[in-house]
């Protein structure tokens, strides 16, 4: 089995607007996809499932301004599409973190 083969059986989140997507963070990996490495965080949610989150730029910079670490409670809600100035879209998230004590 590839690499490859191991990242599509993985479970990710598949963000609707309005979802929210919340758990224990366990990791944070780069998955090498075929045109791109996209970096993945996995969180492990309470019913036991470790699910990963596709991060986007603005998610990798709230990560890094909040200092998350594995252990840290994270809640992740996607707010849907929006439109910036010059017309382009962009995927609206917000992020709350929880600092292991």
């Amino acid at each position: 089995m590839t690499e490859n083969e191991d990242v599509k059986k993985m479970n990710y989140w598949e963000p609707k607007a309005g979802g929210s997507i919340e758990g224990i963070i366990q990791a944070s990996a780069s998955s090498g996809l075929i045109y791109d490495e996209q970096k993945t965080l996995w969180v492990q949610q309470d019913k036991g499932a470790a699910i990963g989150i596709i991060l986007n730029r603005y998610l990798i910079h709230s990560l890094k301004q909040h200092s998350a670490e594995v252990g840290d409670f994270i809640v992740v809600t996607f707010h849907g599409k929006e439109q910036k100035n010059n017309g382009r879209y962009f995927n609206r998230y917000s992020l709350i973190l929880d600092k292991i004590a």
